[in-house]
């Protein structure tokens, strides 16, 4: 069995949830982590080495692939030193606010023939990944709706938001994502309506979006900063011969009923609680792709399939019209 040198840039919330993961990956070794600001509690917890400088990490030759779990306007800088310095990279989303870098990545990526595996996690949740299957598997039919609704429990700092690119690029983009990976369709149109109900920040918190698919669906997101009840996750597929959905994810699946009520606990409240297996298992697929030659089960164009329907979804917001996909592809030639 293959062991494979990993490092790490980055050791805050979601860096200390890959490294744990790495630290108990019978194929990996931690050899390093690379963080300035480090806390002395968890770094008595690892067993490589620390390095404060980035490129003290990137110029370590027995580190064959690098996690980056850094702020997001650290990606870009940090995925073309990294494969440009021959590591295979995974990289939490999103690997760059602006499209034209992402595709400059694209590039670098050819030029190196490097891996580039993105960290949208959802794909490996196992019911979302039984839908997917069912669906591929023409247990529904023909889809005619797809319905996502993902809503926070509580909102994110009004500083995050404000660096992390907007509900979009931030938060809908894992539906985006989702939406591609389950119908294996693209999105051709799409409409948004949103405001604010729970936050005062300039960028809006509630998003409800109607988007036309390349094979004739037609699909509905909701997203909302907060859901005073818990991480509301749930997904629905419509189709001809049938419907698949799954419900929230709940610490038990009791439920009381009696002559009053009937009541359940609220879902988890966290997004690592919901998706603490989905992690294990996307590191799973990294290891197993990187080590057999595979290519990224997912990687650069899911991103930018992604980032172009978050682009027209802001694009929409802001005209109150339907928006075209194509027309961000021509304008940042892609397809040509």
């Amino acid at each position: 069995m293959r062991q494979i040198r990993i490092g790490v840039f980055g050791t805050g919330r979601i860096g200390k949830i890959h490294i744990k993961n790495l630290l108990n990956h019978p194929q990996v070794i931690l050899k390093a982590v690379s963080d300035p600001f480090i806390d002395k509690d968890f770094l008595c917890t690892l067993n490589g080495t620390v390095y404060k400088e980035k490129d003290e990490l990137l110029q370590d030759n027995e580190i064959e692939a690098v996690f980056i779990c850094t702020p997001s306007d650290t990606h870009y800088e940090l995925i073309k030193e990294a494969l440009r310095a021959k590591k295979a990279v995974f990289c939490e989303k999103p690997i760059e606010l602006d499209l034209n870098r992402i595709l400059e990545i694209k590039q670098i990526l050819k030029e190196t023939q490097g891996f580039l595996q993105v960290g949208f996690n959802r794909r490996f949740d196992a019911n979302f990944h039984q839908i997917a299957k069912l669906v591929s598997e023409g247990e529904v039919g023909d889809i005619i709706q797809i319905h996502i609704i993902s809503r926070d429990f509580s909102p994110p700092s009004k500083a995050y938001v404000e660096s992390s690119g907007g509900i979009f690029l931030d938060m809908s983009i894992h539906d985006f994502d989702m939406l591609a990976f389950i119908t294996k369709s693209q999105v051709e149109e799409i409409f948004v309506s949103g405001r604010n109900f729970v936050t005062d920040y300039d960028d809006i918190d509630t998003a409800t979006m109607t988007l036309h698919l390349s094979n004739g669906a037609l699909a509905v997101i909701e997203n909302c900063r907060q859901a005073v009840y818990g991480y509301d996750q749930r997904l629905e597929v419509f189709g001809k011969k049938g419907r698949v959905f799954c419900e929230n994810k709940y610490e038990n699946s009791v439920t009381l009923c009696n002559s009053r009520n009937q009541n359940r606990q609220n879902p988890l409240d966290f997004f690592l609680e919901r998706y603490i297996d989905s992690y294990k298992n996307e590191l799973d697929d990294f290891i197993t792709n990187f080590c057999n030659g595979k290519k990224p089960s997912v990687g650069i164009e899911e991103s930018i399939q992604s980032t172009l329907v978050a682009l027209a979804a802001a694009k929409s917001l802001q005209t109150k019209s339907l928006v075209c996909i194509d027309e961000f592809k021509k304008q940042y030639k892609i397809g040509e």
